[in-house]
C-alpha cells in the first residue's frame, strides 16, 4: 500500500538526528557558527525543513550504496601481478615495473575509473574508459621512448598495455553490474507513467517517490512523500544515488538551483526530465546565449551522405546475398510447390517512403486463399494490426519458414531495387496506412526495412503502440551505428524466434 507522508516535523527532530554529510570542502557547519551564540539559538535560526517521514531516521536505518574499493584492489592486484610476471619473464626491470604498478591504479582513479555509474551509461562505457586510459598511457610512453634512446619507456608502455587489456576483461565478463537507485519527483501521473515505461532490463531500482500533491491512485509499495522541500533527506534515507525531476514537477529555477545545492550534500546526483521522447543524447547539447540557458535538439538525419553511403551498402550487401542465397531459396521455392498448389513467391502491396505504394515480395506461408479467408478470422491484434497467433491459414512449412525469417528473403530483392532498406521501419499494408493517425504517418519519410528496431524487440509482441513508437524511435535517431547495432541484434532475434508468428 502507498505510504503517503505529508507531516511537517521541525528541524530540531527527525531531520537533525539525521548525519547528512556536508559539500565537499565543508568540513562541519559548526565553525560558521559565531562562538558567542548557544547552539540551541543557533538551531532556532535555522529555517524549518518539511521533514521527510514521521519516523525519525537513524543511520541504521541508512541504505549504503556499495563501495568501489573492490575494483580498486583488482586492479591492484592484476598490475602487480602483470608487473611480476613481466620482471620473471625479463620483460621489464623492477623499477620500471614498480613504477607500472604502481601508476596503473592512480592512472583510472585519474581518469574516472571508480566513479560512481550515471544515468544512461551503457555497459561497455567502463571498459572502454579502461581501455583508453591504457592506449593513452602506451602511445605517450612509445612517443617519448626515441627521445630518451631508452627501451624502459617500451616496456612500460608493454605493461600498461597489458593492464588496460586485463583490467577490462571483468566488466566484460564479470557480474552485471548494479542499477542506479531513483527517487522520482513529480506530479502524480508523471510519476505513475515513468514506473511504467521504466525498462526492467536496465537495473535501476525506484526507492521513493516525492509528489507535487496527494494521489488517490495507488504506486504500490513504493514509498511516497509530498513536497520536494525534503527530496534531498529521501534520497539520503533510501540510499538513491540520483534524483529525477520529472517534467511538469512545476519549479522554479530557483528552487531546482537550491536542489542541486541540497543533493551535493548527500551524495546524489540530479537529473532533470526534458519532457523529448526517444531523443538520443547524441543529439542534444546545452547552450546559453543572451542569458538563457536551452536544450538543442538537432534534425534527424532524413538526407545527405551518410543516406547515400546507407543506400549504396545496404543494396550492395543485398545482392550478394540474394546470389548467395540463390540455391537456398529454389529448394524452398520446390518445397512450398509441392505442398500447396500456387506460386511459391506470395506478392503484395505495401506502402513505402513517401507514401508510394510497391510490391512486396514473400516466400508463401499460407494457401493461395489466404486474403478470402481472412474476412472470416478475428483479429487479437491491437490497433490497426491483424494478428493471430495461431492462424489457421499458415501450412506446417509456412510455420516453419515464419520460425526462422526465411519467408523473408525474397525482400532482399526489394532491396536491391531500392524499394525497401535492409533497416527499417515495418512495411505497412495500404489499409494501415489509411487508418493512421498523426505519429504514425511519420514512419513514412524513410524506406521501410526488412529488419528493424520492431523485429528484434519482439515482432508480433509487440502491441501497435510499442510498434510505432520503436519506428519513431528509429527514424528520428537514425545512424550508421544503430543500423549495425539492429543487424547484429536480428540474428539473435531470428536464432530466437520470439514474436515469429
Amino acid at each position: 500500500m502507498t505510504q503517503v507522508v505529508n507531516d511537517v516535523v521541525g528541524a530540531d527532530t527527525a531531520l537533525l538526528r539525521t548525519p547528512i554529510p556536508a559539500p565537499r570542502g565543508i568540513r562541519s557547519a559548526a565553525r560558521f557558527a559565531p562562538a558567542d551564540v548557544p547552539l540551541p539559538q543557533l538551531v532556532a535560526s535555522i529555517p524549518t525543513i518539511p521533514s521527510v517521514s514521521t519516523v525519525p531516521v537513524s543511520p541504521a536505518t541508512l541504505v549504503r550504496r556499495p563501495s568501489s574499493g573492490l575494483a580498486l584492489a583488482l586492479d591492484v592486484l592484476i598490475s602487480l601481478a602483470l608487473a611480476a610476471t613481466a620482471v620473471a619473464l625479463g620483460i621489464a626491470s623492477v623499477t620500471v615495473a614498480a613504477v607500472a604498478a604502481a601508476g596503473w591504479p592512480l592512472l583510472l582513479v585519474a581518469t574516472g575509473r571508480y566513479r560512481r555509474p550515471a544515468l544512461g551509461q551503457g555497459r561497455l562505457v567502463r571498459p572502454g574508459l579502461v581501455l583508453r586510459t591504457g592506449g593513452r598511457a602506451a602511445v605517450v610512453a612509445l612517443a617519448v621512448s626515441p627521445m630518451l634512446w631508452t627501451t624502459h619507456l617500451i616496456a612500460f608502455a608493454t605493461l600498461v598495455a597489458a593492464c588496460a587489456v586485463a583490467s577490462a576483461v571483468p566488466a566484460f565478463v564479470g557480474v552485471r553490474r548494479r542499477g542506479l537507485r531513483l527517487v522520482l519527483a513529480g506530479r502524480p501521473r508523471d510519476v505513475r507513467e515513468a514506473l511504467e515505461s521504466m525498462s526492467p532490463g536496465t537495473g535501476h531500482e525506484v526507492v521513493a517517490a516525492c509528489l507535487t500533491r496527494t494521489s488517490k491512485e495507488s504506486l504500490g509499495d513504493l514509498p511516497t512523500y509530498v513536497g520536494f522541500e525534503s527530496s534531498s533527506s529521501v534520497a539520503h534515507h533510501h540510499g538513491a544515488d540520483a534524483l529525477v525531476v520529472l517534467p511538469g514537477a512545476g519549479l522554479e529555477p530557483v528552487e531546482v538551483r537550491r536542489l542541486h545545492w541540497s543533493l551535493a550534500g548527500v551524495g546524489t546526483e540530479l537529473y532533470l526530465g526534458t519532457g523529448l521522447l526517444d531523443v538520443e543524447p547524441q543529439r542534444t547539447r546545452v547552450v546559453s546565449s543572451g542569458g538563457l540557458d536551452v536544450l538543442h535538439v538537432t534534425q534527424p538525419a532524413l538526407d545527405g551522405p551518410r543516406r547515400l553511403v546507407k543506400d549504396v551498402v545496404e543494396r550492395s550487401v543485398a545482392l550478394v546475398a540474394l546470389v548467395v542465397a540463390l540455391p537456398v531459396l529454389a529448394a524452398l521455392c520446390l518445397a512450398i510447390r509441392r505442398e500447396t498448389p500456387g506460386p511459391a513467391i506470395f506478392r503484395q502491396q505495401r506502402i513505402g517512403r513517401d507514401g508510394v505504394p510497391f510490391t512486396m515480395l514473400k516466400l508463401r506461408s499460407m494457401g493461395i486463399e489466404a486474403e478470402e479467408e481472412k474476412s472470416g478470422l478475428s483479429n487479437e491484434g491491437d490497433g490497426v494490426l491483424f494478428k493471430i497467433r495461431l492462424d489457421p491459414r499458415i501450412t506446417p512449412l509456412g510455420q516453419k519458414l515464419r520460425k526462422f525469417s526465411l519467408d523473408e528473403l525474397p525482400q532482399l530483392w526489394n532491396v536491391v531495387r531500392g524499394d525497401m532498406s535492409l533497416v527499417g521501419p515495418r512495411p505497412a499494408l495500404p489499409g494501415e496506412v489509411a487508418r493512421y493517425d498523426v505519429d504514425p504517418r511519420r514512419r513514412l519519410v524513410v524506406k521501410p526495412g526488412v529488419t528493424g528496431l520492431w523485429q528484434v524487440s519482439g515482432r508480433s509482441d509487440l502491441t501497435w503502440a510499442e510498434s510505432v513508437r520503436l519506428d519513431l524511435k528509429y527514424v528520428d535517431n537514425w545512424s550508421l551505428r544503430l543500423d549495425l547495432t539492429i543487424l547484429a541484434r536480428t540474428v539473435q532475434a531470428v536464432l530466437g524466434h520470439r514474436g515469429a508468428y
